[in-house]
């Protein structure tokens, strides 16, 4: 944040947490019942990015069959964005333009700096709900992403579950995050309701999306 209380799009980072139609469409494979009603906020957040050439960070799902976090080996989620298959997509509202991809395998530093650097939206590929486990160059990317970005805004899926865990992900590297609070959805009320207010004692920044239009500098 600047001196006068604002976000310097130069220097924010928007943080597009696993918005994947196996998740967010009625019919996909871990849809929860509510997660569409944040569709509009999702474009919004999407337009405004582009608008303000604000870079984006986006985690997305990305499962094989041998994956252990899944049913069918011992892990406690069914089949959901497997590889290929149209729920692995992401909803149209935060569909991808121009990005780069940093697999859930290590990479070297000269591949990753060059994601990092380059202006194209980065997708870190995960195959566990922890960006931090699920992806091995997650730890590097924050850390490389917050010596060029002051502030993160993250929204997305779940809140109890994927939000909390790349929230955390940023506190780790001393940042404290804004969460759009109506651009995010939740599995279980209660359980995101403790989210909440956890990431408060955190100094997490909860905003709406018009405060965050508010906070945006000109």
């Amino acid at each position: 944040m600047n001196a006068q209380g604002k976000l310097d799009s130069r220097r924010t980072l928007f943080y597009d947490v696993d918005t994947q139609r196996d998740f967010m469409l009625p019919g996909g494979a871990l849809y929860v019942p509510g997660s569409e009603k944040i569709l509009p906020a999702l474009k919004e957040l999407t337009e405004l990015a582009r608008r303000r050439k604000i870079r984006r960070l986006c985690s997305m799902d990305r499962h094989f069959k041998g994956d252990r976090e899944l049913a069918r080996n011992g892990g406690p989620w069914p089949d959901h964005c497997m590889d290929g298959t149209p729920g692995q997509r992401k909803v149209e509202e935060t569909a991808l333009l121009n990005p780069l991809s940093i697999p859930s395998q290590k990479i070297d530093d000269d591949r990753l700096e060059t994601a990092v650097h380059d202006s194209g939206e980065l997708v870190l590929e995960k195959q566990d709900v922890d960006v931090l486990a699920g992806n091995a160059n997650a730890r590097s990317v924050f850390s490389k992403l917050l010596n060029i970005y002051q502030d993160v805004v993250i929204y997305g899926v779940y809140t109890d579950v994927c939000v909390d865990c790349a929230v955390g992900a940023v506190l780790e590297q001393g940042v404290k995050p804004y969460v759009v609070i109506d651009a995010i959805h939740e599995i279980d009320p209660a359980k995101a309701a403790s989210v909440r207010q956890r990431w408060n004692r955190c100094e997490v920044k909860t905003i709406s999306l018009k405060e965050l239009h508010d906070l945006l500098a000109d």
